[in-house]
């Protein structure tokens, strides 16, 4: 199960780290904060590979154990099917423990912390995310910045800045001024204001051919650097402790309430699922039945998540929750353990 989980776990956040660099690479984060996003991140991924990843190890336990004619020699010798559900049930009363509480407990530590960070992202200008040899935009357009070297205590060198009066008006050269500068770093004064100070350069503002044109030589030029209207958002329901999720009437937080403890619920009905469905003839394969299987799974998890979002945009009463989805896969479950002995029966009266 480990070795499952590693392994998808590498996947997923590969692919996650690799948004967040994007980001980085864009100007809209600073790469400190990297490292410190994905660790906080690492409870929501586990969440639901930590199931998914039981599954797949019962499956292939079993699986392994039908082909080398192992389960054969265990029934000889008193391992009856319910001794072994049993056994199937008290690990997967330990894996409940754990995902109950990684999705109860530490998600929603995580994500707070990830809401910190980003948020303290959001107040971030510019400057503070600005990469070396790269041109980087404001999100408004107004403003595009370039320095082609950044020293470690925070002076720009060979910097170039391009802004935009109105940004309605971008095109026409006028309202917009060009400020080139040997190098620069940015100072805050006693009121908390932050200016970006440069120095020995040039600031260009009019159109090329008309008299209006303007170009002024400085041996210092000082600009006061706005944040924006940067407003914080609400915090995800994600981020809301589970006590507080129990008391409440939104429909959001409710949805993401039934989702965390319906994650914990489907690890025994996936641990039966797997039971029936590991079965194999030897000369099968143990890999014969893992693709239904791994479908059967993806279809709980995709009726879960379906099923959660009906809720959270009121498609779905939140009195019906999410139960009536372990329900029709609890029925699944049932169905697979009777053809199950359907087919030990008939095989049974051939061999008869």
């Amino acid at each position: 199960m480990f070795t499952v989980a590693g392994i998808v776990l590498v996947i997923s956040m590969g692919w996650r780290f690799s948004g967040y660099l994007n980001q980085a690479a864009a100007g809209m984060m600073t790469k400190e904060v990297l490292f410190a996003l994905m660790a906080f991140r690492l409870p929501g991924f586990l969440e639901l590979i930590t199931p998914v990843s039981f599954f797949l190890a019962v499956m292939l336990t079993y699986g392994r154990l039908y082909v080398d004619h192992e389960m054969i020699v265990l029934q000889s010798c008193g391992m009856s099917p319910s001794r072994l559900t049993g056994m199937t049930l008290v690990m997967a009363f330990m894996v409940m423990l754990l995902t109950a509480t990684i999705s109860l407990w530490i998600k929603p530590m995580g994500e707070r912390e990830v809401e910190t960070l980003l948020q303290g992202q959001r107040n971030l200008t510019e400057f503070d995310t600005l990469v070396p040899g790269r041109f980087q935009s404001l999100s408004s357009g107004r403003r595009v910045t370039y320095s082609e070297g950044l020293s470690g205590e925070g002076e720009l060198k060979n910097v170039f800045i391009n802004e935009y009066r109105d940004p309605e008006s971008a095109r026409d050269s006028r309202n917009s001024a060009t400020v080139i500068a040997e190098s620069g770093k940015t100072e805050v004064d006693e009121l908390g204001r932050r200016f970006l100070v440069l120095n020995r350069g040039t600031r260009y503002q009019g159109k090329p051919g008309e008299k209006g044109y303007q170009v002024v030589s400085y041996e210092e030029y000082g600009q006061l650097v706005e944040k924006g209207n940067r407003v914080s958002k609400e915090r995800r329901s994600a981020a809301i402790p589970t006590v507080e999720l129990m008391s409440s009437t939104d429909p959001s937080s409710l949805s993401e309430f039934h989702w965390r403890v319906s994650v914990v619920l489907m690890i025994p009905v996936i641990a039966l699922l797997a039971i029936p469905l590991s079965k194999v003839k030897p000369r099968q394969g143990r890999f014969t039945r893992l693709v239904p299987a791994m479908v059967l799974c993806f279809l709980y998890v995709i009726a879960l998540s379906g099923a959660r979002s009906g809720l959270e945009r009121g498609d779905l009463p939140i009195s019906l929750g999410l139960w009536w989805v372990h329900g029709i896969f609890l029925a699944v479950t049932v169905v697979a353990w009777q053809l199950e002995r359907a087919s030990e029966f008939v095989n049974r009266m051939l061999r008869a």
